[in-house]
C-alpha cells in the first residue's frame, strides 16, 4: 500500500491541452464540487468521484495525485469564480452624468455588495465546509489568504478612486475592516440562514460602508 501511494505522489500528472482532456478534467472538477457539497468532503472518496464523472480511476489519477490535490484544485477554481462574480468588469464609475456624485458612490458600493451576495450562492455548502477547514489545513488557508489579498487590493482600488472624498486615513487597514464586515454579513445570510430579508442586510451594509469611507456622506 505504501509503495502504491509513493507511486501516486511521484507520477507525472497529465496537463490537459487537447479539448477532450480539458473536458475530462473539468468534468471531474464539477463532479467533485457537487459531491463535496452534497456528501461532505470527508464523506466523498476518489472512486465515487471518478464513477460519477464517468471516468476510470486510472484516468482520475492521471490528473490528480489524490483527493486532497483535487480538493485544492476545486477550491482554487471556486474562489476564482467568486472573485470574478464580484469584480469582473468593475470599472469604478465614480464620474459621469445623470446622477449626483453621492448617488454614484453609493451605487458602486451597493453593486459590489449585491455581487458578493450572488457569489456566495455559487455553492454555499462547499464554501461553508472549506472555510471551516482553513483553520486546520494550511493549504486551504493559503488559497483563502490569496483570495483575501486579491479582494483587499480591489477594495483599496475603490477607495483610491474616491479621491478627495475619501474619509478613511489608512486605506490598507480600511480594506481589512470593510472586507471583514462584508464577509461577516454574507456568512450570516448564506451560511447561518438568517431569517431577515437579504435586501435589508444589503441596504444597511451599504449605508455603513458608504458613511465610513465618504466625507460629507451623512447628508445622503
Amino acid at each position: 500500500m505504501a509503495a502504491n501511494n509513493k507511486k501516486k505522489e511521484t507520477q507525472q500528472l497529465r496537463e490537459p491541452k487537447q479539448k477532450r482532456s480539458i473536458k475530462t478534467k473539468t468534468k471531474i472538477l464539477r463532479t467533485a464540487i457537487k459531491l463535496f457539497a452534497k456528501k461532505g468532503i470527508h464523506g466523498t472518496n476518489t472512486k465515487e468521484i471518478a464513477a460519477k464523472a464517468g471516468v476510470s480511476i486510472g484516468s482520475f489519477y492521471s490528473y490528480f495525485h489524490d483527493k486532497k490535490t483535487l480538493l485544492l484544485d476545486v477550491l482554487e477554481d471556486f474562489l476564482r469564480q467568486i472573485y470574478t462574480t464580484i469584480w469582473e468588469n468593475e470599472e469604478f464609475p465614480f464620474t459621469g452624468t445623470g446622477t449626483s456624485e453621492k448617488e454614484r458612490l453609493y451605487g458602486v458600493i451597493q453593486t459590489v455588495i449585491v455581487r458578493m451576495m450572488k457569489a456566495y450562492d455559487l455553492s454555499p455548502e462547499f464554501h461553508r465546509q472549506t472555510h471551516a477547514l482553513r483553520y486546520s489545513d494550511p493549504d486551504i488557508n493559503r488559497l483563502y489568504e490569496e483570495d483575501r489579498t486579491r479582494e483587499m487590493q480591489q477594495i483599496q482600488g475603490m477607495l483610491k478612486n474616491i479621491g478627495g472624498r475619501m474619509r478613511v486615513r489608512d486605506p490598507e487597514a480600511a480594506s481589512i475592516v470593510i472586507h471583514n464586515a462584508a464577509e461577516s454579513v454574507a456568512h450570516t445570510a448564506k451560511f447561518l440562514g438568517s431569517s431577515m430579508d437579504e435586501g435589508r442586510l444589503i441596504n444597511e451594509l451599504t449605508d455603513m460602508i458608504y458613511h465610513y469611507v465618504v466625507k460629507g456622506s451623512y447628508g445622503k
